[in-house]
C-alpha cells in the first residue's frame, strides 16, 4: 500500500529537486527513496523504474518550460512575445540547469510521447513565427534559428564565456532584436 499522501507527482517533483541539488547524473532510486523517507521498493508503487522516472522528469521539465514561455508570450504582439520568450527561456535554464539538461536529451530519448511533448513546446514558437510567414519551411527554419540563438546564448553564459563586463540582458535583447528584424524583412 502506498504511503498516505505520496503520489507519482510528488515522487517526480522530489526527483526534480534532487536532480537540481545533486545533478542529473547522480540521480538514483535509492537516493530518491531516502529523500522521500521510504524504502526503494516502495517507489515501484508509483513508478516502474528509473526509465519511467527520467521520462516523467522530461515531461515535467518540458511542461515547466512551456508554461513559462506561454506566460511570457500571452497578450503580447509577436515581437514583444519573442523578446519575452527569450528571457523566460534563459531564466528557466539558469534556475533549473539540470532540468534543462533533461530537455536537451529529449530528442534522443526514443520515447514518442516525450518527443511529442517537445513538439508542443515548439508549437508555441511556430504559432508566433507563422505570423511573419505562412511558409511551413520558413517557420521551421526560423524556429531552429531562434532556438539555436537561445540555446547557444544559455550554453555560453553557463560555461562562463560572457565575463567581459557587458550587460547580458542587453546582449540577449540585441540578439533577439536582430532576429526579429530578419523576420520582418523576409
Amino acid at each position: 500500500m502506498p504511503r498516505q499522501g505520496l503520489t507519482k507527482e510528488a515522487v517526480v517533483k522530489t526527483a526534480a529537486r534532487l536532480v537540481e541539488e545533486q545533478g542529473y547524473d547522480h540521480l538514483s532510486l535509492h537516493k530518491l527513496a531516502a529523500r522521500l523517507n521510504i524504502k526503494p521498493a516502495s517507489l515501484y508503487t508509483h513508478i516502474k523504474g528509473i526509465d519511467e522516472l527520467y521520462s516523467s522528469l522530461g515531461h515535467l521539465a518540458l511542461s515547466q518550460l512551456s508554461d513559462e514561455m506561454l506566460h511570457a508570450a500571452t497578450g503580447k504582439k509577436p515581437e514583444d512575445a519573442l523578446r519575452a520568450i527569450a528571457f523566460s527561456y534563459r531564466d528557466y535554464a539558469k534556475r533549473n540547469p539540470e532540468m534543462y539538461r533533461i530537455i536537451m536529451k529529449v530528442p534522443h530519448s526514443n520515447l514518442e510521447d516525450l518527443v511529442e511533448k517537445g513538439r508542443d513546446v515548439k508549437s508555441i514558437l511556430f504559432e508566433l513565427l507563422s505570423q511573419y510567414t505562412k511558409e511551413k519551411a520558413k517557420v521551421i527554419y526560423y524556429s531552429r534559428y531562434y532556438h539555436s540563438l537561445l540555446h547557444g546564448f544559455v550554453s555560453l553564459e553557463t560555461a562562463g564565456f560572457f565575463d567581459d563586463g557587458f550587460s547580458l540582458e542587453e546582449s540577449l535583447s540585441n540578439i533577439v532584436d536582430d532576429f526579429i528584424r530578419q523576420l520582418e524583412n523576409s
